[in-house]
């Protein structure tokens, strides 16, 4: 159907255009459902109903030629202006809901930044002390060298999580996402990634141990894209893990891929639901009991995310190994994140 269109909706708000920015001028002059405009090889109509109004131009010979071709063509969009609206809405929801959900979780990170600052150093008193701040800082920083530590390793994790934030937003929601698949170094990659959580598996008494092939194992994958999907992956560790545990990381070789895996002690996955904490707006059910649940918006990030890098994750809840702690049910799960060793053919 090469015609050109604006739908308004009842109200006068435009739905969707595709005109061009002379046919826009010539709207007003549109008075009839089928007319030719005087001197140009154009045809154009205005058709309404109750759902709203259409107005289209087309240069396609078959409807200069015949009225009732292109009369009929505007009625099939006039009675379509219902479902296109409703589809319309869905897809500004849609993108209103990532926008506002960028801006809260940037806001958020920053105010945990600053937050993490005047814990350590309280505003009022670097504010009164213009002209000796460094020193007075530095004399915090002498006094309290681990507390200062703990603040710049958070600091440095939501500074991360929020470029992590930019590059989903930037690659997730692209429909051609510019990924720059490389050869990288799997266990340095990882290492990155890791001493953002530091503090927090410190807090929890946790031992992280990494299998130590420093320079053995190489994939490929876009470095960006695969930092946030790690990222995210370790963050449900640190939250879920048992406290005074032992988180082990172990990389191998299988074949077409390098497979990272992450074997630890934590929440209680219900059968049937290795598959469902993969899923967006999802949270285990234990997680979501005792209050420990997220949005749900992580692990289906993750996931998406390895898969543009022809990657994959997959847990794999070791169900008869439930133990109680504190209230709380904890059992082994594995996490597997496969990548390639070689670059997909498609990509």
């Amino acid at each position: 159907m090469n015609i050109r269109y604006r739908i308004s909706s009842s109200d006068g708000s435009v739905i969707f255009c595709n005109l061009h920015p002379k046919e826009i001028e010539k709207i007003n002059s549109i008075n009839s459902r089928s007319q030719k405009l005087n001197g140009i090889n154009l045809r154009a109509g205005r058709i309404f109903s109750q759902h709203g109004t259409v107005v289209a131009f087309s240069s396609d010979k078959n409807y200069i030629k015949s009225s009732a071709k292109f009369s009929t063509a505007l009625n099939i969009i006039l009675d379509s202006t219902e479902m296109i609206n409703h589809v319309v809405k869905e897809a500004r929801a849609n993108i209103n809901k990532n926008t506002s959900r960028l801006i809260h979780n940037l806001t958020s990170l920053n105010a945990h930044n600053i937050q993490e600052i005047y814990s350590l150093i309280p505003q009022e008193n670097v504010s009164q002390k213009i002209g000796g701040q460094i020193s007075f800082v530095e004399d915090i920083v002498k006094r309290e060298p681990r507390e200062a530590a703990l603040s710049f390793l958070r600091i440095a994790k939501n500074n991360a999580a929020m470029k992590a934030e930019f590059s989903v937003f930037r690659k997730l929601f692209d429909s051609n996402p510019d990924l720059q698949i490389r050869e990288h170094n799997v266990h340095k990659v990882l290492m990155n990634i890791f001493y953002l959580f530091f503090s927090d598996f410190t807090d929890k008494d946790v031992r992280v141990k990494i299998a130590n092939d420093k320079n053995k194992y190489f994939a490929n994958f876009d470095y960006e894209s695969f930092h946030v999907a790690i990222y995210h992956i370790i963050e449900n560790a640190a939250k879920y893990i048992k406290p005074k545990t032992t988180l082990n990381v172990e990389i191998k070789d299988v074949g077409e891929f390098i497979e990272i895996v992450m074997d630890m002690i934590s929440l209680e996955i219900k059968k049937g639901e290795s598959d469902e904490i993969f899923e967006e707006g999802v949270s285990g059910e234990l997680a979501n009991r005792i209050g420990k649940a997220g949005d749900g918006i992580g692990m289906n990030r993750a996931k998406k995310i390895l898969e543009l890098n022809s990657g994959s994750v997959l847990v794999n809840p070791v169900c008869d190994t439930v133990e109680n702690f504190m209230g709380v049910n904890y059992q082994r799960n594995i996490f597997t994140v496969s990548l390639p060793k070689r670059k997909s053919t498609w990509q």
